[in-house]
């Protein structure tokens, strides 16, 4: 009972922090769209910066619904390793295109005026598609390991 109260406030407080997030990524989306400054670098800032919180809430959102669809409506402790591969993917595809998206918003705010910094959004995305390609073999080696049981 406990560990499904704290699955349960766990997840209640990731949905709430990221409906926050969103909805202040919106508001800066709509007050950078706003701003009185046409064509502004500030303007475009802003909306980059709501841009890049709706993608960590994004992943915020999905982290809490995976933990919510693990831990409290599935009733069984004991899993199967198909099971287990499947949730892993899961979790590390959420990871994945968080990374992917918010490094993209990076290169876009950093390349108008700060063309070394490009370096730290390209590790970002870097390193989300080494977790890619490492899932891929998590994957293969796990599914070959699947036949040889069957």
């Amino acid at each position: 009972m406990a560990a499904f109260t704290y699955y349960s406030v766990a997840t209640a407080t990731l949905l709430i922090s990221a409906f926050l997030l969103v909805g202040y990524a919106i508001w800066e989306v709509i007050s950078g769209i706003i701003a009185t400054e046409i064509l502004g670098f500030d303007r475009v800032r802003r909306m980059l910066d709501g841009v890049g919180l709706m993608i960590i809430g994004f992943a915020v959102v999905e982290a809490g619904t995976f933990i919510a669809e693990e831990e409290l409506f599935r009733k069984r402790q004991l899993r199967s390793a198909r099971e287990s591969r499947h949730s892993i993917t899961k979790f590390i595809t959420i990871i994945v295109i968080a990374a992917s998206l918010q490094a993209l918003v990076m290169v876009s705010k950093v390349s108008r005026d700060q063309i070394p910094a490009v370096i730290y959004p390209a590790v970002l995305f870097a390193s989300a598609m080494l977790a890619l390609v490492a899932l891929g073999v998590y994957q293969w080696l796990s599914s070959r390991v699947d036949e040889k049981d069957e």
